[in-house]
C-alpha cells in the first residue's frame, strides 16, 4: 500500500503498530485475512484485506483508512500496485495491451512487449476509462516464470513497471491520478483493490490465469451459463431512424435466424436525457415491444446513455448546474451534455431514472453507451471536492450501477463506453459482456479480439457486425469471443441470405462454450490483412481444440495452421467445417507439422476441429 494523508506518507517503509487481525470466508470460495493498523502520526486506522482463492494463484487486495479525528483530512496519493519484488540475475520482459480509444484510429487493443530490463526508466500506462490502455500488466523471466496483476478502478490511473537493476529489483505501480479526496470524522477512504498472480509459460498463459482467476473470483455472473454469450440484435444498423414497425419486423426475421437478445439502440426516445419514447415513433410506447420480442422467445434489451443528456432535455433546463464542467473536453456523445455522477442530486436522478426504464418498459438487457463513464468536472459547487472527479466520478458510477442492479435483479448490462475505452477489473464485476470494437469493418474487429483475449476472459469481447453478412469471411470475423451482435439491416435480407445467416447462428451457438471456456492461443500476429490469420481456443485438459482461421485476397490460398496446447502422445481427429476430409495425427505431429488448409473463395473463413480419438 501507498497512501499519502495530509501530507503524510503511508508505504512500505511505514512503522505501525498492529492492532488486529482475523481471516475468514468470503463468497466464491475465497478466504479473507484482515489487518488492522496503527499508526503514530495520525489519528486513524488502515485496514489490510487480502483474499485467495481455490485453484487460482492469485492474491487478491485492498486497503483502506479510517478517519478517527474530529477534523476532515485529505488522501491526495493512493497506488494501487505498490509492489517491490527481488530481481535476482534475472533479466525481465513487460506486456500491455491498449485499449479502444477514439474510434480506433489512437488504439485497437493494441499489444504491447518491452524488454524491461534494457531500460534506464520505467515503463508507463495510462488506464481507465477515456484512457489508452487495459487495466491489466505481465512481466515474465528469461526462464519462463511471471506476474500478471490488474487493477478494480475505472477511473484514469498512471501504471508503471521498471527493473531496477542497481537496486535489484522490480517496482509495480498503479497511482490513481488526480486524488484529492476528503474523508469526514468517522469517515473512510478506500484505495481501489488489485490482484497479483504468478503464471509460468507465455503470454498466452499469462493470459488465461488471469482469465481464469477473473471468472473465479470478479466477474459478474453469467445470466445463462449454459448458453451464454447470446446471440443478439442490434437496431443500430438503422442509425436513429427506426419506428415501432420497422422494429417489429425486424424483431420477426432475428428470431427467425435464432437470435437471443433484441436490443433498440439510440433513436428510441424523446432525446438525449429525456428517456421517454418518442411519439412519433413510438406511439404506442415500447412495453408492446418489450411484450412482442418476448412472445417471440426473445430477451428485450435497449439502449441507454445514463451521464449524457440534450441541453433541451427536460431535466437539462431544468438542472443546468448538474452538467461535468470540463473546458478542455474535446468530444460529446452526438452532442448532448456530460452529468456529474458525484453530484449528489445528479447522482440520485440517474438512479432513480434509470430504474424507471428498466421496469416500465420491460427491459431485460441493458446496452450501456456514453463518452465517458468516468466524467472530468472542475465544478467548485458539486458535492464532490475540487479537483476529485477522477475518483468521486468512477465510485459514483460504480454505485449507480450497484444501485440500480440492486432494484432490477436479473436485469444484465452490456459496457459500450465509448467502443471499448473502460477496459478494468471493476468493468468486469457489473457487466457480463464488454465492446471491444465499435462498428468498425472486419479486420479491425479481429484485431480489436485479438488483444483483448490476453487481459479478460472471451466473453467480454463482444463485436457488432454491420456489415451485409455475405459470406463466412463475414460472419466467422465476429464468432470468437463474447455475443454475436448482428447490426445490419435485416429487414432487407434476403431469403437466401437469411437462411445463411441462420446457419452460422446455429453454428456459433455450438462453439461459444468451447470459446468462452477454452484457453485461447493466438496463433499468428496480429491481422493486418496481408496473411491469414488464425486464433485458437483448447479446452484446459488439451483434448478439444477450435481453430478460426481467416483468408484475405493477400493470404496464399493454402496454409499450414500450427495448433498449440494439445497432447504430445495423444491421438486426434482433425476435421473441417467446410471441407469433408479427416484425418487422425498424434498430438506433438500436429504443432510441430501444422494443420494444412486450402481455400475454396478469394475472401473466407475455415474452422478447424482437433478431437481427441477415444
Amino acid at each position: 500500500m501507498a497512501l499519502t494523508v495530509n501530507d503524510v506518507q503511508l508505504n512500505g517503509d511505514t512503522r505501525y503498530e498492529l492492532l488486529d487481525y482475523n481471516s475468514a470466508p468470503v463468497g466464491r470460495g475465497g478466504l479473507r485475512l484482515t489487518v488492522r493498523l496503527a499508526h503514530r502520526g495520525l489519528s486513524g486506522e488502515v485496514r489490510f484485506e487480502a483474499e485467495v482463492y481455490p485453484g487460482q494463484p492469485f492474491l487478491r487486495y485492498r486497503s483502506y483508512y479510517r478517519n478517527d479525528s474530529t477534523v476532515t483530512v485529505w488522501v491526495t496519493q493512493a497506488d494501487m500496485l505498490a509492489w517491490k519484488f527481488a530481481a535476482g540475475s534475472q533479466s525481465f520482459r513487460g506486456m500491455f495491451v491498449g485499449q479502444w480509444n477514439w474510434a480506433g484510429t489512437r488504439g485497437n487493443f493494441e499489444p504491447h512487449e518491452v524488454e524491461l530490463s534494457e531500460l534506464d526508466s520505467p515503463v508507463e500506462t495510462f488506464t481507465g476509462a477515456y484512457a489508452d490502455h487495459c487495466a491489466w500488466g505481465a512481466l515474465l523471466d528469461d526462464r519462463g516464470d511471471g506476474l500478471v496483476t490488474g487493477w478494480e478502478f475505472d477511473g484514469r490511473a498512471r501504471a508503471s513497471a521498471e527493473h531496477d537493476r542497481a537496486a535489484g529489483v522490480v517496482r509495480f505501480s498503479a497511482a490513481v491520478m488526480h486524488l484529492n479526496h476528503p474523508v469526514e470524522p468517522g469517515g473512510e477512504f478506500a484505495v481501489p483493490g488489485a490482484f497479483l498472480g504468478a503464471y509460468s509459460g507465455d503470454w498466452d498463459e499469462a493470459g488465461f490465469r488471469t482469465q481464469r482467476f477473473v471468472e473465479a473470483a470478479l466477474a459478474a455472473p453469467m445470466p445463462e451459463p449454459e448458453r451464454f454469450p447470446y446471440v443478439i440484435f442490434d437496431s443500430w444498423g438503422y442509425d436513429v431512424f427506426i419506428n415501432e414497425d420497422l422494429m417489429r419486423r425486424a424483431a420477426e426475421r432475428a428470431a427467425a435466424v435464432g437470435a437471443e437478445v433484441f436490443t433498440i439502440d439510440l433513436g428510441w426516445s424523446e432525446r438525449i436525457g429525456d428517456w421517454r419514447p418518442n411519439p412519433e415513433r413510438f406511439p404506442n410506447g415500447l412495453k408492446p415491444i418489450a411484450d412482442y420480442v418476448h412472445s417471440l422467445g426473445m430477451k428485450f434489451g435497449l439502449h441507454l446513455a445514463p451521464l449524457e443528456v440534450d441541453a433541451d432535455s427536460e431535466v437539462f433546463r431544468a438542472h443546468p448546474d448538474w452538467e461535468a464542467l470540463n473546458p478542455r473536453r474535446q468530444r460529446s456523445y452526438f452532442g448532448a451534455k456530460p452529468l456529474c455522477a458525484s453530484h449528489e442530486p445528479a447522482k440520485r436522478w440517474i438512479i432513480q431514472e434509470t430504474i424507471r426504464v428498466i421496469r416500465d418498459y420491460g427491459v431485460d438487457w441493458v446496452l450501456q453507451d456514453g463518452d465517458n463513464m468516468v466524467k472530468s468536472c472542475e465544478s467548485d459547487r458539486h458535492t464532490h471536492a475540487p479537483g476529485d472527479s477522477n475518483y468521486s466520478n468512477a465510485q459514483a458510477w460504480r454505485e449507480i450501477l450497484e444501485a440500480v442492479q440492486a432494484a432490477t435483479p436479473g436485469v444484465v448490462w452490456e459496457n459500450c463506453e465509448n467502443g471499448g475505452n473502460m477496459q478494468t477489473f471493476q468493468m468486469v464485476q457489473q457487466y457480463v459482456t464488454s465492446i471491444v470494437n465499435d462498428n468498425q469493418e472486419v479486420l479491425a474487429t479481429r484485431r480489436g479480439v485479438w488483444g483483448a483475449t490476453f487481459p479478460f476472459p472471451p466473453r467480454y469481447t463482444d463485436r457488432y457486425m454491420q456489415e451485409r453478412p455475405h459470406n463466412t469471411y463475414y460472419t466467422r470475423s465476429h464468432m470468437f469471443g463474447g455475443p454475436l451482435i448482428l447490426m445490419d439491416r435485416i429487414t432487407e435480407w434476403s431469403e437466401p441470405m437469411m437462411e445463411f445467416v441462420k446457419r452460422e447462428v446455429e453454428l456459433y451457438k455450438s462453439l461459444r462454450l468451447m470459446i468462452r471456456d477454452g484457453k485461447v492461443y493466438h496463433l499468428t500476429p496480429p491481422p493486418d490483412g496481408a496473411f491469414n490469420d488464425a486464433i485458437q481456443s483448447c479446452s484446459p485438459s488439451g483434448e478439444r481444440s477450435v481453430i478460426f482461421v481467416y483468408h484475405q485476397q493477400a493470404g496464399p490460398v493454402r496454409e499450414r495452421v500450427r495448433p498449440r496446447g494439445l497432447l504430445p502422445q495423444a491421438q486426434y481427429r482433425v476435421r473441417y467445417q467446410e471441407s469433408a476430409e479427416q484425418y487422425l495425427a498424434r498430438g506433438d505431429e500436429l504443432m510441430k507439422e501444422g494443420i494444412r488448409v486450402e481455400f475454396p473463395e478469394p475472401v473466407c473463413a475455415e474452422i478447424i476441429y482437433v478431437e481427441l480419438v477415444e
